[in-house]
C-alpha cells in the first residue's frame, strides 16, 4: 500500500494524460461513425444512382428519416434494391435486413441535425469503382425520406468504441481528481 501512495504523484497524472489521449482518439472515431467519409444521400426514385466506391468492403443502404418525425412507419423495410457494378454490369448481392432480427443487431446513426439513418440492407463490394443502385419499389419510401449509401459499421466495433470512450473518460476524470488530491497533500 505504501508503494502505491509513493507512486501516486507520478501515476495519477500519467493515467490522466493517457485517458485524455484515449478520449480524443475515441471522439475522433465516433465522429467518423456519425459522419462517414462516404455518405451519399439521394431521393427514392426508379432512376439508378451512380456511386463511386473508394475501397472494397461492406456498404449499407439506409433510409434517412427527417428530424422530429415521431411516427416513422415500417413500409421502408419492404424496399428492394438492385446493385450493379459498372461498367461490367455484374450484379452485387444485396441482402435486405427487413424487420427481422438482423435489423435489431444493426447500428442506427443520428447526426447532429436530428436525421436518423436506419439500415435497410447491405451489399459487399469486392473492388473499388462505380456502382449503380436502383430502388425497385420507390413507392415504399415516404416522399420526405431519403436514402443513403454508407460504409457498414460492425456492432462489435461500435460497442467496443463506446466502452473505450467511457473508460477513457473515467481515466481522465479519475486521474485529474487524484492528481489534485495528491498535489494538495490530502493523500
Amino acid at each position: 500500500m505504501d508503494f502505491f501512495i509513493t507512486c501516486l504523484p507520478v501515476l495519477a497524472p500519467t493515467v490522466m494524460v493517457l485517458g485524455f489521449y484515449g478520449l480524443i482518439r475515441c471522439i475522433g472515431r465516433i465522429r467518423r461513425l456519425i459522419f462517414p467519409t462516404l455518405s451519399v444521400r439521394f431521393p427514392a426514385s426508379a432512376q439508378p444512382l451512380t456511386v463511386d466506391i473508394p475501397k472494397p468492403g461492406r456498404y449499407v443502404i439506409n433510409v434517412v428519416i427527417p428530424p422530429m418525425t415521431f411516427l416513422t412507419g415500417v413500409a421502408h423495410f419492404s424496399a428492394r434494391f438492385q446493385v450493379v457494378a459498372l461498367p461490367s454490369g455484374a450484379s452485387l448481392n444485396y441482402r435486405s435486413y427487413g424487420r427481422s432480427l438482423l435489423h435489431v443487431f444493426q447500428v442506427d446513426r443520428t447526426d447532429m441535425s436530428g436525421r436518423k439513418s436506419m439500415p435497410l440492407g447491405a451489399f459487399d463490394c469486392t473492388v473499388p469503382g462505380e456502382i449503380a443502385i436502383t430502388c425497385l419499389n420507390p413507392e415504399s419510401i415516404r416522399a420526405n425520406y431519403a436514402l443513403e449509401v454508407s460504409p457498414h459499421v460492425p456492432q462489435l466495433r461500435f460497442f467496443a468504441l463506446v466502452l473505450l470512450t467511457i473508460t477513457s473518460a473515467g481515466m481522465t476524470i479519475g486521474g485529474f481528481v487524484l492528481s489534485i488530491l495528491t498535489w494538495s497533500g490530502n493523500i
